[in-house]
């Protein structure tokens, strides 16, 4: 499942691919985890936009401006994978057989 949600990741949401584990993904239980993805892939649209921006600067202060607003989104983004991370429970042998 997570394998899939991080394909969509930097695509428009049009363009994914269908997939079973996207459907499983949709039940209740996993609202968090629809959630997440939804807040991390804002994350990765500011990012971008700050990395355009950083590509155009002119001065060398709004450039550190540019870098700093980079960085904690940097820690966002890592925060919200981890929380997916914990969220989604390991795949063990003994699991995928029973599935």
């Amino acid at each position: 499942m997570i394998t899939y949600l991080f394909d969509c990741e930097m695509e428009p949401e049009s363009t994914c691919k269908s997939s079973i584990h996207w459907q499983e993904a949709e039940q209740p239980a996993d609202s968090l985890l629809q959630g997440l993805q939804s807040v991390l892939r804002k994350v990765y649209i500011a990012e971008a936009i700050l990395f355009k921006r950083l590509e155009c600067t002119s001065t060398a202060k709004e450039a550190e401006h540019l870098q700093s607003g980079l960085m904690r989104l940097n820690e966002v983004e890592k925060s919200i994978q981890l929380r997916i991370l914990h969220h989604i429970r390991p795949i063990s042998p003994c699991n995928s057989e029973q599935e």
